[in-house]
């Protein structure tokens, strides 16, 4: 029997006895093998005319023992056995932006093993570019036809390229129809944070097949602005100043050679050196009120701003919650943040010294950071924070240090964009 986009199959197994796992390719399998290799990960493997296709995983934690077969019962309501595999429809046409650097250097071929062919049975039309170097992604999506890809952009990274994407789609002259093209995201670099956060998805194989499934999440926008340098940065998980951009300036002097890890190594050498960082931060708490959609201005200055003077280890304004795939569950830097609410996130983080900086990141690790005496967290409209030493060169957004000098402006920008993928335990 043929099998539909998200078709169910329920195994008939002891161990395993009607418990429902959703694949997207459509096959037609002879036989039905379970592996399951460690503890924690299993492995279906599909034959179908003794040709192993492509193993899928899922989520159960299956038990070590050998290579086993069970019977299995193929559940399909919406297709029979002569159709095409697009299911009767017109092909998706999407663009495929893919950073082969990222995942140390093994996003290709993750791309084209596990990735692609799910995409392709799901019956998508792709035109796949690599990046050729920073800011390729950008100009790319600023230039790009989007009547080429109107079922989206699927970026093949980490979050560094999904910013540079949205960064040339919202520069566009025809803004309109730039924010209506969705975004896909397979992570495959050092830093996932967005996917994780908002659509609860970290591998690759879940992040295709939520992309086959077609949800769409609305998400916000950010706008950091320099009005001095006459510049502007969109985001969409956080901006960061103090300790962690200089993390991300020093990281990226080991980006070729530790990959992930190269935040810790960062962390450590600067942990040693750490500076002294003193800045000015005025904030616009929210009343109540969502931020108007329209309003691409920055607030009124007669609004009641709130100013705070002195030393800060770190300011960060986050966009969603801000999860780390690489830490503990509990390692949440914004947990009272929802990505589509229309506001901000401010914690401040006051003080100096070695010791303050390692009692908050310990406390970040459990999820207690919020409970210390010198962080402050805040829902906000907009944060402008001015650097008064000389120790920062920039600002962190989305991972990635962008230079500027002078005062910076965070702000919600007037539009959202659509995610490709929809995390069941949230709104969309």
């Amino acid at each position: 029997m043929a099998l539909s986009r998200a078709s169910d199959l329920v195994y008939k197994n002891t161990r395993l006895w009607r418990q429902t796992f959703k694949f997207a390719p459509r096959i037609e399998p002879n036989r039905v093998s379970y592996y399951p290799k460690r503890a924690r990960i299993g492995k279906l493997v599909l034959q179908s005319n003794n040709k192993t296709v492509d193993p899928l995983i899922h989520d159960s934690r299956g038990r070590k023992h050998r290579f086993k077969e069970v019977e299995a019962e193929f559940v399909s309501s919406k297709c029979s056995d002569d159709d095409s595999s697009t299911n009767g429809q017109v092909p998706r046409k999407v663009l495929v932006v893919l950073n082969p650097n990222s995942g140390h250097g093994r996003s290709s071929q993750i791309f084209r093993s596990q990735v692609q062919p799910i995409l392709q049975h799901a019956g998508f039309e792709m035109e796949v570019i690599e990046t050729a170097e920073a800011g390729h992604a950008l100009t790319l999506s600023y230039t790009i036809d989007l009547m080429t890809c109107p079922n989206g952009i699927i970026c093949i990274g980490g979050d560094g390229i999904v910013n540079e994407v949205i960064n040339g789609l919202l520069r566009r002259k025809d803004i309109d129809k730039a924010i209506s093209v969705p975004i896909g995201i397979i992570p495959t670099g050092s830093d996932n944070s967005l996917a994780w956060s908002v659509l609860g998805i970290k591998d690759p194989v879940s992040a295709a097949n939520a992309i086959v499934e077609g949800d769409v999440t609305s998400v916000d926008v950010f706008a950091v602005r320099w009005v001095e340098a006459n510049s502007m940065q969109f985001g969409l998980t956080a901006a960061c100043f103090g300790f962690v951009s200089d993390v991300l300036e020093l990281s990226e002097n080991y980006r070729k050679y530790f990959g992930p890890i190269r935040y810790l190594i960062a962390g450590l050498i600067k942990f040693v050196s750490l500076p002294r960082y003193i800045f000015e931060v005025e904030y616009l708490p929210l009343t109540g009120e969502k931020t108007e959609q329209n309003d691409a201005s920055v607030p009124r200055e007669e609004e009641n701003w709130v100013k705070r003077k002195g030393e800060f280890i770190g300011i960060l304004v986050c966009n969603h919650a801000c999860k780390t795939v690489q830490g503990l569950n509990s390692q949440i830097v914004a947990p009272r943040s929802v990505h589509n609410d229309g506001s901000l996130d401010l914690l401040l983080v006051h003080g100096s010294g070695w010791w303050r900086l390692l009692v908050f990141y310990i406390a970040l690790l459990f999820g207690r950071h919020l409970s210390l005496a010198f962080v402050e967290y805040i829902k906000v409209k907009s944060v402008k924070v001015t650097s008064t030493g000389t120790t920062q060169k920039g600002c962190g957004i989305d991972g990635e240090l962008i230079y500027a000098n002078g005062p910076a402006t965070c702000s919600l920008a007037p539009h959202q964009l659509k995610l490709l993928g929809y995390h069941h335990s949230k709104g969309k």
